[in-house]
């Protein structure tokens, strides 16, 4: 009874590595870190941080001071949207982005491939009257002929988020304030800076 009782414990614990296996997202949970950066004297910028490599990518860079007076002033922006970042992609759901409305004001969402934003997927809010569309394309240098990171459904754009941010496994991220994947908002490119 034991040795069955073995033998099957086996196979289950055989039959979870395999699931294991063939789901792996392309960072394991914990791998990749958002934070907020407040460390220089350059703008709050969320970054994510490869936490075995140290490699880290600017994603968004605050310095809007557009929704200061509803009490997000570019830090607290930052480290919210760091932190429904975070969540996001602990959760799973970070691996591809997309813009829409979201109580009629435009925002930046974590989405699949025909998935829309809602109020449990946003990542942050633009100004209103901003083009999200437009924006998402500017954050991640998106434009014609950019390649898989892109994805169109249904008239909507997706970015493969996994895919910019591969830099961070392969080449060691950022340095000094530029991006070797040009998804990351740099100080000397103003537009993509929030």
């Amino acid at each position: 009874m034991l040795r069955q009782s073995l033998a099957i414990l086996s196979g289950v614990a055989l039959l979870s590595g395999f699931g294991a296996v063939f789901n792996t997202p392309s960072y394991a949970a914990g791998t990749i870190q958002f934070s907020c950066d407040t460390s220089s004297s350059a703008l709050p910028a969320t970054k994510a941080t490869n936490i075995a490599t140290g490699a880290s990518l600017s994603v968004v860079r605050w310095y809007s001071e557009y929704f200061t007076g509803s009490g997000y002033d570019p830090v607290t922006r930052c480290q919210q949207v760091s932190a429904r970042f975070q969540q996001a992609h602990n959760n799973g759901s970070l691996d591809y982005i997309t813009a829409g409305v979201v109580n009629g004001m435009p925002v930046i969402c974590a989405a699949s491939p025909g998935g829309s934003c809602n109020t449990s997927n946003l990542l942050f809010t633009l100004k209103r009257g901003v083009n999200a569309a437009e924006t998402l394309q500017r954050l991640f240098d998106v434009r014609d002929g950019a390649g898989p990171a892109l994805y169109e459904s249904k008239g909507r754009t997706y970015v493969n988020l996994t895919q910019k941010l591969a830099p961070l496994n392969a080449s060691g991220g950022e340095t000094g304030s530029t991006s070797s994947s040009g998804a990351a908002a740099t100080p000397t490119n103003r537009g993509r800076a929030f």
